[in-house]
């Protein structure tokens, strides 16, 4: 229901921050929705891997607003990996859960905070996965004017574990947005970056996202990448059902 996809973390939009594009709930209430989504990224350099591959997503995911103040996300892919060095590969992905707490606000702007935990699901051995647990915590903004909407937001990303494998890594992240909804339709542009260290290469990607209708909607995606370890592009499609309850009239 978000159109922004780091470039490590296909088929969703990043759990930590909020994403363009939503309509935020009145206080005391909750709005949620479930999705499919599927996507197709050339070129993909996983962290801690060397070589490209051909990924595809096949996942589902769920996120709920609880109020303006607190968002919720989980997700899960089916991932299928084609690379020139044998067939392809495919299994589960990482389950990925993470919130989004706005902490502070003054007029159209909103200050918070988040994280995002990926679980070790995805095998290793296949290069799917890490065999890891990885933490994301990080800091957003975002200004909501009318029809217009931008945001800006800043993490780090704690992947593996220094205790088992000794590669664990501190990844520097940004991700900005700028878009605007017009009653069913919405249209967005988005940068991602995730900044180079001693172990994973620089991945920067920036794309589009347009997106049609409200209780039932479908958004579609396309991206590019700047960058030799960021995917040589990507697209995506979207499919979800979204819903609130009532106002308890509890307030937040």
């Amino acid at each position: 229901m978000a159109c922004l996809v780091p470039p490590f973390h296909e088929a969703a939009a990043s759990p930590w921050a909020a994403p363009p594009l939503e309509a935020l709930p009145q206080a005391g209430s909750v709005a949620a929705d479930a999705r499919a989504v599927a996507s197709f990224s050339p070129g993909l350099v996983p962290p801690f891997r060397s070589a490209p591959r051909d990924r595809s997503t096949f996942g589902v995911a769920a996120s709920a607003w609880f109020g303006s103040r607190v968002r919720a996300q989980a997700e899960w892919n089916w991932l299928v990996d084609d690379t020139a060095a044998g067939a392809p590969v495919s299994g589960p992905g990482d389950v990925r859960l993470g919130t989004a707490v706005r902490v502070a606000s003054t007029g159209p702007l909103r200050l918070g905070v988040g994280w995002e935990a990926k679980l070790p699901n995805a095998k290793n051995e296949d290069e799917l996965g890490s065999d890891e647990t990885d933490i994301t915590l990080g800091v957003w903004a975002r200004v909501d004017k009318g029809p217009v909407q931008a945001g800006l937001a800043m993490g780090l990303a704690v992947l593996g574990n220094p205790l088992r494998y000794a590669n664990q890594d501190d990844v520097p992240m940004v991700l900005a947005d700028v878009g605007a909804r017009f009653g069913a339709w919405g249209f967005s542009a988005f940068g991602t970056a995730e900044l180079p260290t001693a172990l994973n290469p620089a991945r920067v990607e920036a794309g589009g996202c347009v997106r049609a209708g409200e209780r039932w909607f479908v958004e579609a995606e396309g991206a590019a990448g700047f960058t030799p370890a960021a995917a040589d592009g990507r697209i995506l499609l979207r499919l979800g059902v979204a819903g609130s309850l009532p106002d308890t009239g509890r307030g937040e």
